[in-house]
């Protein structure tokens, strides 16, 4: 090999040790980065190990509690939480998150109960007949009397009385929107020296809730005798106890809407329908829980942590995914560093080659350059 060959040939051997070099280099940085990714799927996989879920008392099968995993309908269902309590969920500033059709039957209603109730297909009236009805006339006396014992009821409150003539009035009911009244209940009173009749409506004026509720009995008994049978008919009424415990659990919801604003959550995203989205509300402090005290007649906060129907529990199913996910991704990290191993393996076995060659090559042109001096010395 000439002297010129053997130079050009011991800089391409240098070149491709660089570039030998340099490869491997890049390779033992991946192996580093694929070590801290190893150590760090570890420690999240540790972590996930934790994974809980919430759930909810839904029963008891013998003497053994039943939980079920916790979600919107749960919570705030008519009887669905074991403990008896109703809930409702709020957002941070109060409203109530209500179902699309819990909020078109208050905006149907116009804030009015009985109207919320009737969109709901409810009556509170505990009567069943109307005046169009083929009931007895003892029936309807009866139910007659139900109505003025209510609306006396309600009349004493707000300190309306009619003397003697009380009992005298003739109560009716106009609907919605069809004449001066504009659907209140109405009275007729007749003047005694005269026989003159004027017909009034019966508008609220209470301050107070329990007056507020009396009213609204009333009216509901009024317009359950005296309204159009035609829609009544197809009510479920309170005159059915099968219907009160739901007729109460509906109008506790209407009135925490009239008193704290509602909304409804339809975002496709983010709807209360998703429970991993309403558990993480729950979590996060975005959705509150309130459950209805019999005692103070009204709503009152609780959570999660506090609250005795609420129970957070290991969850199986997430860890053995977790665990899945772990694996898969363990493996393929796996198989990458064995990769690098292979190649790195290539590379020293190159990398010893081209040494051999370059120490031959070199030790040629050693040689010549030593026997040049000598010629010349």
């Amino acid at each position: 090999m000439g002297m010129s060959a053997s130079q050009a040939r011991l800089l391409s051997l240098t070149a491709r040790m660089t570039d030998n070099e340099n490869s491997a280099q890049d390779l033992s940085y991946s192996k580093i980065r694929l070590a801290n990714q190893t150590e760090q799927l570890n420690n999240d996989y540790l972590e996930s190990l934790d994974a809980t879920k919430l759930t909810v008392l839904t029963g008891f099968k013998d003497s053994e509690e039943v939980y079920t995993d916790i979600s919107y309908g749960l919570m705030t269902g008519y009887n669905t939480v074991a403990c008896g309590k109703q809930y409702v969920v709020t957002d941070s500033k109060g409203k109530v998150l209500v179902t699309a059709a819990q909020a078109k039957a208050f905006e149907s209603g116009n804030g009015d109960l009985n109207k919320f109730l009737a969109a709901m297909g409810y009556s509170q009236a505990t009567i069943d007949i109307s005046e169009k009805s083929t009931a007895s006339e003892e029936d309807k006396a009866l139910a007659k009397q139900k109505i003025h014992e209510a609306w006396d009821q309600y009349l004493t409150s707000v300190g309306l009385h009619y003397g003697d003539d009380e009992h005298g009035l003739d109560f009716g009911y106009t609907s919605f929107g069809t004449d001066a009244f504009n659907g209140y209940p109405t009275y007729t009173l007749t003047d005694l020296k005269t026989g003159a009749k004027t017909t009034k409506a019966l508008n609220y004026e209470g301050t107070t809730q329990e007056q507020r509720e009396m009213y609204d009995y009333a009216t509901s008994l009024t317009e359950a005798y005296y309204g159009d049978s035609d829609s009544l008919d197809k009510l479920k009424t309170g005159a059915n106890s099968d219907n009160t415990g739901y007729i109460k659990y509906l109008s506790n919801i209407f009135q925490k809407m009239l008193s704290a604003g509602f909304y409804t959550e339809d975002e496709p995203d983010k709807t209360y329908k998703d429970n991993a989205w309403f558990e993480q509300g729950l979590r996060d402090g975005k959705l509150l829980l309130e459950y209805y005290s019999t005692t103070d007649k009204k709503f009152v906060p609780t959570s999660i942590d506090s609250d005795t129907a609420i129970q957070e529990v290991e969850d199986e199913r997430e860890i053995a995914l977790i665990e899945q996910k772990y694996k898969n991704k363990l493996d393929d990290l796996e198989k990458k560093d064995n990769q690098f191993d292979l190649e790195l393996k290539k590379l020293d076995t190159e990398h010893n080659a081209l040494q051999t060659e370059y120490d031959a090559v070199k030790s040629v042109i050693d040689k010549n350059v030593e026997k040049t001096f000598n010629i010349f010395s």
